[in-house]
């Protein structure tokens, strides 16, 4: 499949669609240090830093290796961001990030189950990865409730002196 900007994922409640620079400002507020304390990332408030990554995941979006998307509800108020990384025939990853008063609500199972749902009609593929921080047991549920599995455990940078545990939970299709 050719990625473009006109994808469109509608779940239950949601809206998922390419990243653009109408939600810059929306992104640049919500990803704070208590949202990513299990990613590897530090954000910095910087908009410019927002830009950036926006910039970054529109040309990969035109290469066709990432597609990173807005999470809206209804209402087209902002709620965060998923994606499908390092697409390739072998695999592809899946990831979100919501808004600190937008996670405890089923959200997060339920971008992962609209993206498996996508991938699997759009891409081939043998496996879905799903890296997580050990540490983050709310997050763990969601490739555990899809009938994901423990792949590998391995360490991620997360800055200077700090590092994340990560499990890599797979999902394998067979031919």
């Amino acid at each position: 499949m050719r990625l473009n900007t006109n994808i469109r994922i509608t779940t239950d409640r949601l809206i998922l669609k390419p990243v653009d620079e109408a939600y810059i400002d929306n992104i640049n507020e919500c990803f704070t240090a208590e949202v990513t304390r299990y990613m590897p990332f530090n954000p910095t408030g910087d908009r410019n830093d927002v830009i950036s990554f926006v910039k970054a995941s529109k040309e990969s979006l035109l290469k066709n290796t990432d597609l990173v998307m807005t999470v809206l509800d209804f209402n087209d108020q902002f709620i965060g961001c998923c994606g499908i990384h390092n697409i390739t025939a072998e695999s592809i990853e899946l990831g979100l990030w919501l808004r600190k008063d937008r996670q405890g609500m089923g959200l997060g199972t339920e971008i992962i189950t609209g993206l498996i749902e996508f991938s699997e009609n759009n891409f081939t593929f043998q496996y879905i990865v799903y890296p997580v921080d050990e540490e983050n047991t709310a997050s763990r549920k969601i490739p555990e409730k899809l009938g994901f599995n423990p792949y590998k455990k391995y360490q991620k940078n997360k800055g200077v002196a700090s590092y994340l545990n990560i499990i890599e939970y797979r999902k394998y299709y067979t031919e």
